[in-house]
């Protein structure tokens, strides 16, 4: 049986994410509710902020396998959630990646928050470069204070202004993906879709070992950058992923 979030985990996932009761476009044109959820989501949809935060709970339970999965060390409530928190925002494919997990599967639990803030920076498309996002470093600041406490937990960190969860949304490609390129490993090839959903059209059909970033996670889906610009190309499934580590 899956391992759930538990309460300190969960308050700290909605503080950064943000509720919203009417369903919304997202930065990338997919209709949007409560704390991200868009799943069935339709145009005009209202809900209440009980719904919202059943709608998280269903919607952490692929980062709750994910952290079962990836993580060999005893954890626990609080750094099974900041892991599932950081996972739940980052995707799979980046703690599967990260130095983070390698250093905790050696049982080096002190490293984690520092190596939860190098993943505080975004690739400006237009530049090039590499800059810390103010909202995504409180953020990581505040999972790693998460996965370090006992007993209870209130993050005190001044929340995110609606202008820096905006630019959390924009799906530009974390720091640590400068080193690290996603293979498709679906042998007859991975469609690459539209929009994060089965129904939605396919462009393309990406080759075996076809090599790309991934960016913004909506479930199991993930913004793929087949060039390494900071552009999304279209979206695919994540299991069919894997990371190439030099």
């Amino acid at each position: 049986m899956t391992r759930h979030t538990n309460q300190n985990g969960i308050d700290l996932i909605k503080k950064y994410e943000g509720l919203r009761t009417e369903a919304y476009r997202d930065a990338v044109g997919i209709w949007t509710i409560g704390y991200g959820h868009t799943d069935g989501v339709q145009q005009g949809q209202h809900i209440s902020e009980a719904e919202a935060e059943s709608f998280l709970r269903q919607d952490l339970h692929h980062a709750e396998a994910a952290v079962e999965r990836l993580v060999n060390v005893p954890l626990n409530d609080n750094q099974f959630a900041a892991l599932v928190a950081f996972t739940f925002n980052l995707g799979a494919g980046s703690l599967a990646a990260s130095t983070l997990l390698r250093k905790l599967n050696q049982g080096d639990y002190a490293s984690v928050p520092a190596e939860m803030e190098r993943w505080s920076k975004v690739k400006d498309p237009a530049s090039g470069e590499y800059q810390v996002l103010s909202g995504l470093l409180r953020r990581r600041q505040a999972e790693g204070r998460l996965f370090s406490a006992s007993g209870d937990f209130a993050d005190d960190t001044t929340l995110v202004t609606s202008e820096q969860t905006a630019a959390m949304d924009v799906p530009l490609i974390p720091e640590e993906f400068r080193y690290i390129r996603f293979a498709v490993t679906a042998r007859s090839g991975l469609k690459l879709r539209e929009a994060p959903s089965p129904q939605a059209r396919v462009l393309d059909v990406l080759a075996y070992d076809t090599l790309l970033y991934i960016g913004q996670h909506v479930g199991i889906w993930v913004a793929v950058d087949l060039d390494g610009d900071g552009h999304v190309n279209g979206w695919v499934a994540e299991d069919y992923l894997e990371p190439v580590l030099r």
